[in-house]
C-alpha cells in the first residue's frame, strides 16, 4: 500500500511539473510580445520559486537523507 501511495506522489509531482513547464513557456511567449498582466506576472514569479524550492528540496533528499 505505501508502494502504491509513492508511485501516486510520483505521477502527480510529475504531471504538476510537465504542465507548470508548458505553462511558464507560454507565459515567456507572451512576455516577449507584451506585458503581461498582475494575475500572469504572479503566477510567473511563483512557478519559477516553486522550481527553486523543487530543486532544493530533490538536492536536500539526494545528498543528505
Amino acid at each position: 500500500m505505501v508502494t502504491f501511495v509513492e508511485v501516486l506522489r510520483t505521477i502527480a509531482i510529475f504531471l504538476l511539473v510537465f504542465s507548470s513547464a508548458f505553462y511558464f513557456r507560454h507565459l515567456e511567449k507572451i512576455r516577449r510580445k507584451g506585458k503581461l498582466s498582475s494575475f500572469e506576472f504572479t503566477v510567473y514569479i511563483i512557478i519559477q520559486i516553486a522550481y527553486g524550492l523543487f530543486a532544493i528540496s530533490l538536492l536536500i533528499s539526494v545528498f543528505f537523507i
